[in-house]
């Protein structure tokens, strides 16, 4: 694929969906951060001109839209995959994660009825569809409406974190996974492999992540956010995944391998441990980039303008949570810094990460609601565009106090990103709006990570990336 010249102005950001508590974000909004003066999109392939051609990207700007080479690519490793394990006539859950149709959309929901008529057609087994909700579930787009679920697969049912549990005995003692998302006599995982939460993976057992979070009830998922240091950090889900529940009904798994400009390939085993070894040198090669990037960001202005609450906001196919802790190399596991949970003001230096001091000034021109924040309101001057959006956030349960923040509330974007900017001393913007490929940035501040991108990218790919690799016993 031919290098994108910076910058693309015409990349637009997707648009707002219904959310499954019927808000309407895209009627409420109105003006998105990429109309501001002077934004442009800067692409990833710009910083990172060896990223992987896509098989699937959501723009036509970044690679083909075309579902065909998914599908193709789904049926060869359904194909190559052994469902010896499933029993005739027996039911099937096909479990999928609400990240994926966010991220992939049409891609992963291919995926899925792929994996869905092979199982159905080879084995004579029933599928049902189950989605793992995620804390934030009621202020998620409507998922299964927008894009025709029900009507695709059948049965489908959402399954939050806070239904009903099953206990399982792990090496850890006991722990809780959702009970209807393992009511069946076997289940296939699947997921993608972008970047998010790093801080508690470090990219060990990366796959295994939804077994202690998405597929863990509220109580279990709790222990995983803990986090227990940079080796550790992922024991819960591994503790989980290796349990004998777990592994008398686990058949197989399918990915899709992504950068942040879409798809790359679509990947799959029964040995979920090998799959992730295969995969795992690729995710940090592909997202290490993007993420040491904005680390030579000096201040900014950040604003939220996604479906993502807050740190799952996106921008050039990265969480914000990756910005947010851009000053810590979070991949090198002999770095024992631990995300706070809270205040940073009493921290000790150099064993907490989430403070990011290039960040001066937060603006919500819209950002769901379902996941407490409170190291944003207590750490950030945060500026909210518009009363409906202010009224949302202060009537979000998981943010009771958003109210610290004593945010004002402007009628208009302009009016807040301009008092944001004033108010930190910068002229620096970027924007969080899930834009695939490129980050949404100030032009003045998009010539300046084009102008760091090569001493960046030399020790990514010299320094960071061989030490990465070489803790995980992974070869370069």
């Amino acid at each position: 694929m031919a290098l994108l010249s910076p910058f693309m102005d015409a990349l637009r950001p997707p648009a707002f969906h219904r959310t499954w508590n019927k808000r309407e974000p895209g009627k409420v909004v109105a003006k998105r951060a990429a109309d501001l003066p002077d934004m442009t999109a800067l692409p990833i392939r710009a910083l990172m001109p060896d990223l992987p051609p896509t098989i699937w990207s959501e723009d036509a700007l970044l690679g083909p839209t075309s579902l065909d080479e998914v599908r193709r690519q789904a049926q060869a490793r359904a194909e190559a995959i052994d469902w010896s394990k499933i029993q005739p006539g027996r039911m099937v859950n096909l479990i999928a994660n609400p990240h994926g149709l966010q991220l992939c959309g049409e891609a992963y929901v291919t995926m899925l009825e792929v994996i869905a008529a092979h199982v159905k057609e080879t084995r004579g087994a029933k599928v049902r569809l189950r989605i793992a909700e995620s804390m934030g579930h009621i202020e998620n787009p409507d998922w299964v409406k927008i894009y025709r679920l029900e009507e695709r697969f059948g049965e489908v049912e959402e399954c939050p974190q806070m239904g009903a549990g099953t206990k399982v005995d792990t090496r850890l003692g006991e722990m809780y996974v959702t009970k209807k998302l393992f009511d069946a006599p076997y289940f296939i995982h699947t997921h993608v492999t972008e970047m998010r939460e790093g801080y508690l993976h470090r990219m060990l057992d990366r796959l295994m992540k939804p077994f202690g979070m998405a597929y863990a009830r509220l109580e279990s998922r709790s222990a995983y956010h803990f986090g227990f240091g940079p080796r550790t950090g992922q024991i819960v889900s591994r503790c989980i995944f290796e349990s004998d529940f777990i592994q008398d009904r686990y058949v197989a798994t399918m990915v899709l391998d992504t950068t942040s400009e879409g798809v790359a390939s679509v990947e799959a085993d029964n040995d979920l441990k090998a799959l992730d070894r295969r995969l795992a040198a690729g995710i940090m090669r592909n997202y290490g980039m993007a993420i040491k990037i904005l680390g030579e960001i000096e201040d900014c202005v950040v604003v939220f303008d996604d479906h993502g609450c807050g740190v799952y906001c996106y921008a050039g196919g990265i969480a914000f949570d990756n910005m947010l802790c851009a000053d810590v190399d979070f991949m090198d596991l002999d770095n024992l810094s631990l995300l706070a949970a809270e205040r940073h003001d009493s921290a000790e230096p150099g064993l907490t990460m989430g403070k990011n001091n290039a960040i001066k000034g937060i603006v919500i021109n819209y950002m769901a609601g379902g996941v407490p924040q409170p190291f944003l309101w207590d750490n950030y001057p945060v500026h909210v565009v518009g009363d409906t959006v202010n009224r949302w956030m202060l009537n979000d349960p998981s943010n009771y106090h958003f109210d610290r923040a004593k945010a004002p509330v402007w009628p208009t974007l302009d009016e807040a990103v301009t008092a944001a900017c004033r108010d930190g001393g910068t002229d620096n913007v970027i924007v969080f709006d899930r834009t695939p490929g490129a980050f949404r940035v100030s032009r003045k501040l998009a010539q300046h990570l084009l102008d760091r991108a090569p001493a960046v990218r030399d020790k990514v790919d010299n320094v960071y990336l061989p030490k990465w690799l070489r803790q995980r016993g992974l070869t370069p």
